[in-house]
């Protein structure tokens, strides 16, 4: 025969009552470390019902930061022509193709990473060449841009001229 076990209410209302008090303690806890943590400003300021004022505008125009520049990029500040005379005539070619889809392709890829392109037909020893083309550039940072992210994706390009 096998005997059945009983468990006395006892044992179940000591488990909930050492439960009980077990949450009591970690909210106890958790309300003495919240107290703990709070400056006095904050307390006073939780007291009388006013929210923490932050004074941005009188801290901030009083805090500078000097950054170093090189001459070459202080020149292109101060004179924003000298940074668009070199990229306005640069073009990068991406790819060459005798088939229309492989450009498209090809179009489509440099789109997923945010750059488009164009593509120009051009007729070389009686065949069609289909030729992917980006640029040309606002500004030489907008070319080192993407020639960056050329190379980060692994992309082939040659940088030409868009003067014929």
């Amino acid at each position: 025969m096998t005997a059945k076990h009983s468990s006395s209410p006892w044992v179940w209302v000591s488990l909930l009552l050492l439960l009980g008090m077990f949450a009591a303690f970690v909210i106890f806890l958790d309300q003495k470390l919240v107290k703990g943590n709070e400056s006095p400003a904050a307390e006073t300021a939780r007291q009388s019902g006013d929210k923490p004022r932050i004074d941005f505008y009188s801290v901030l125009p009083g805090r500078t930061v000097d950054i170093p520049i090189s001459e070459q990029d202080q020149q292109a500040i101060e004179n924003p022509s000298i940074n668009n005379a070199v990229a306005e005539n640069i073009i990068l070619q991406v790819g060459s193709f005798q088939s229309a889809t492989e450009a498209d392709s090809l179009k489509a890829q440099l789109a997923f990473l945010g750059l488009e392109a164009d593509i120009k037909s051009a007729v070389v020893n009686d065949g069609t060449w289909y030729r992917v083309m980006l640029g040309p550039f606002a500004a030489n940072s907008e070319l080192s841009r993407t020639i960056n992210r050329l190379i980060e994706n692994d992309i082939d390009y040659m940088q030409r001229s868009a003067k014929p």
